[in-house]
């Protein structure tokens, strides 16, 4: 039973540790390059399900920045601004490749949309190309973690538990010392001493 407990607390320590670690570099990475970024692909959440059933709601997208928009194809997904707000991704399927006052633009599609995207996207809105990577539901996770409950539940608190299960294994140690060396005086042979004294 013993064993049990310690292994289940090594695992829990673990486990914060692992998210503890992820979380912190997430939020440095996005703070300093604005994405979160793992193994130079950007990672991005998607919200929405416009490019089910490829793509989930709630997942998470990684992309290869730095495209070149000539080697761009049909079929291609990238993720781009929305023209009537930079501030807003989006990522959705080239269905078709034009040119817009004599420069490439992008005819571009929600796999799940029954309609194509209103307007053309300029070669210069393309901030990225899907790697054909993606986790269901940590979308959700990146999302909350830039809100002050989600550095609560994701930071703070795994710290603190990190630091809790620490101490408990420190204390669990220490009394097991403490209990070990009680068990070797009981076990010492009687002082020279004493037994002269009792002889006497």
């Amino acid at each position: 039973m013993k064993r049990a407990l310690k292994w289940g607390s090594n695992i829990v320590s673990v486990i914060l540790g692992v998210v503890l670690i992820l979380t912190v570099y997430t939020a440095v990475t996005s703070r300093v390059k604005g994405v979160p970024e793992v193994f130079g692909l950007q990672m991005y959440e998607v919200l929405s399900g416009s490019m089910e059933p490829g793509i989930h709601t709630g997942s998470v997208i990684f992309d290869k920045p730095g495209v070149d928009v000539k080697s761009l194809k049909a079929g291609d997904v990238i993720t781009f601004k929305a023209a009537d707000n930079p501030n807003m991704l989006i990522t959705h399927r080239i269905i078709q490749i034009k040119t817009q006052d004599g420069a490439l633009a992008f005819q571009t599609k929600g796999d799940a949309n029954d309609a194509q995207d209103s307007g053309l996207v300029p070669a210069a809105n393309i901030v990225a190309q899907y790697a054909n990577i993606t986790i269901p539901f940590v979308g959700y996770y990146l999302n909350l973690m830039k809100s002050k409950i989600g550095i609560i539940l994701f930071i703070m608190a795994p710290g603190a538990l990190l630091i809790l299960c620490t101490m408990f294994g420190l204390f669990r140690e220490i009394m097991k010392y403490e209990k070990d060396k009680k068990n070797d005086s009981v076990d010492l042979p009687p002082d020279v001493s004493s037994e002269s004294a009792r002889k006497a």
